[in-house]
């Protein structure tokens, strides 16, 4: 359900939760933080679990190994709403999927370009995949 807030109500808004104006993030680092190591622990433990499914010798039972990606079903939509959250389009889901939830980053997967200069972007940590989303969503705005 979505709702729109008048400028009355949104700085009564602002002013309650203690938000600066240009960085009305809704989740503070350490949330963010939080919200990567479960999803990362969810996915270890689905495909622990499908592996060890897949080792069974009984085709019935294997056969529905696949049912444990039902448990985090959500994860799309953790992720979608994340994105949205920090206006990504597709930085979050590469870092994630791509790279194992960060686990296999290497300075120099991620570069740009400053004054004519390459800029390697270390993005070896959930803190420090929040701090270039923060501040990619702030030089776009």
């Amino acid at each position: 359900m979505a709702f729109d807030l008048d400028d009355e109500e949104f700085e009564a808004t602002r002013k309650l939760y203690g938000l600066d104006k240009k960085r009305n993030y809704i989740i503070t680092k350490q949330q963010f933080v939080e919200i990567i190591e479960d999803l990362r622990e969810a996915n270890d433990f689905v495909e622990e679990t499908n592996d060890r499914a897949r080792k069974l010798k009984d085709a019935i039972i294997s056969d529905f190994y696949n049912t444990m990606s039902l448990s985090i079903s959500h994860e799309h939509l953790v992720v979608l709403l994340l994105e949205k959250m920090f206006n990504d389009k597709d930085i979050l889901s590469w870092w994630l999927y791509e790279l194992d939830y960060g686990r296999n980053f290497k300075m120099g997967n991620l570069q740009e370009t400053k004054n004519g200069i390459i800029i390697d972007i270390d993005l070896s940590s959930p803190e420090k995949l929040y701090d270039y989303l923060v501040s990619e969503r702030d030089r776009n705005e």
